[in-house]
């Protein structure tokens, strides 16, 4: 007798984004049956513009505290879930199916897990206000408008990309982006994932239509 198919998605956002960012897809996925759940960062379960009003729960952030908080939640659901990420959530769905969990996933536009050595120079360009200070390690980082845009919404006018920079944008937690960008340099990565004795056959990588420059794809 063959295991019943998934009826829930999880939806897990990235890096200057929360789950508001999924809004669309949430009603698509609903209006099709499927239960849909989109979790916050652990810390992070209040509006954007709290977030952005007090950005303290974003700064303590960690990558293993996160993908442990999704391990919980996804281990406490009465069947495996479909995992769709975008960004750093594209690694985290990696992350997730390494530990087991998840019945297939969906990596959209992925951060660069462990291993992944290729990094376009648009990459580079998007992060580099970031990662120039070192002292960003330890701080919430915003995007300005114009970095926003050139790394989230370079297809939109002036316009749309300023609504969806108002609607959606909150500071990222610096310690991600310095762990994520030194993983290759750290045994102990929290963005490893063993896809050579536990190959990762049910994740299926996505690179979006439009120019996404912040992550590269890892497909």
């Amino acid at each position: 007798m063959s295991a019943a198919p998934p009826d829930t998605i999880v939806l897990i956002h990235g890096l200057w984004m929360t789950p508001r960012s999924w809004e669309h897809w949430v009603e698509r996925f609903k209006a099709r049956g499927y239960n849909v759940l989109a979790p916050a960062y652990p810390g992070l379960e209040v509006e954007v513009e709290a977030l952005r009003e007090d950005p303290a729960p974003i700064e303590k952030l960690t990558i293993e505290e996160t993908a442990h908080h999704l391990e919980t939640l996804i281990r406490g659901l009465p069947r495996p879930p479909i995992l769709i990420g975008h960004s750093f959530g594209g690694a985290m769905v990696q992350i997730l199916l390494d530990r087991g969990l998840g019945a297939a996933g969906v990596a959209i536009d992925s951060v660069q897990v462990k291993g992944v050595l290729r990094l376009p120079f648009t990459t580079l360009k998007a992060t580099f206000p970031i990662l120039a200070n070192p002292a960003n390690r330890h701080r919430a980082v915003p995007f300005t408008h114009e970095q926003f845009h050139y790394a989230f919404t370079n297809t939109l006018t002036e316009a749309q990309s300023r609504a969806v920079y108002e609607r959606y944008h909150v500071p990222a937690p610096g310690r991600f982006l310095f762990d994520g960008a030194l993983a290759n340099f750290n045994p102990h990565a929290a963005t490893k994932v063993d896809c050579v004795f536990r190959p990762c056959r049910s994740l299926s990588p996505v690179q979006a239509e439009h120019p996404f420059r912040s992550m590269p794809n890892t497909g």
